[in-house]
């Protein structure tokens, strides 16, 4: 009698256990593994990215119809997501133009330094349709003036269930910082840097 019930106990409590979660990231570890441009002579400094309140937080948000959303508690970043936007964007930044980032970090006079700030307004997952992103970003030469503000807007297919839609919205996150990349190797190199969305 007593192994029947520590069995049923045993069964019950298995069965109240959480389901195992699962851990996501903006950063596609494949894709900073090639090759890498030439040291630059200047540096970056990437600001923490500002997120809206809805989405920030450890779980993955998806929209629904109707306005509903859901948070989900087996899908979480594996870090706060404004870190996972800031890492993502550095890490794009530094391998494609060969440019340390120096945030936070005490620099040598006479370093010129492009600072980037990054403010998302719309961080939207739809598992099995789309995602979307939407930001204002700004480079400001520093010693200098601001070089240039620019808004992001774009959407990107995604199939299949939380991954798909990851997957999706690091695309969207490479394509925002492929655009602030255009414009600090274009003023670098003496041009007139210019909004591509």
């Amino acid at each position: 009698m007593a192994r029947a019930t520590l069995a049923a106990l045993t069964l019950t409590l298995a069965s109240c256990a959480s389901p195992p979660s699962n851990f996501y990231t903006l950063t596609d570890a494949a894709a900073t593994t090639g090759a890498r441009a030439p040291a630059a002579p200047y540096a970056i400094d990437v600001s923490p990215v500002t997120i809206p309140e809805q989405v920030d937080r450890p779980q993955i948000v998806v929209t629904r119809g109707g306005g509903r959303v859901d948070i989900l508690e087996e899908s979480r970043w594996a870090a706060p997501l404004k870190n996972e936007l800031t890492s993502a964007i550095s890490r794009n930044l530094t391998q494609r133009l060969g440019a340390m980032d120096v945030y936070g970090l005490p620099r040598a006079d006479g370093l010129t330094v492009y600072r980037v700030a990054t403010s998302v307004q719309r961080f939207e997952a739809m598992p099995g349709d789309r995602a979307a992103l939407t930001a204002v970003w700004s480079v400001r030469q520093v010693p200098g003036e601001v070089v240039l503000t620019c808004r992001f807007a774009d959407t990107e297919p995604a199939s299949g269930g939380i991954d798909g839609v990851v997957t999706a919205q690091r695309k969207l996150v490479d394509r925002l910082a492929d655009g602030i990349g255009n414009a600090i190797a274009t003023r670098a190199q003496g041009g007139a840097p210019h909004c591509q969305n």
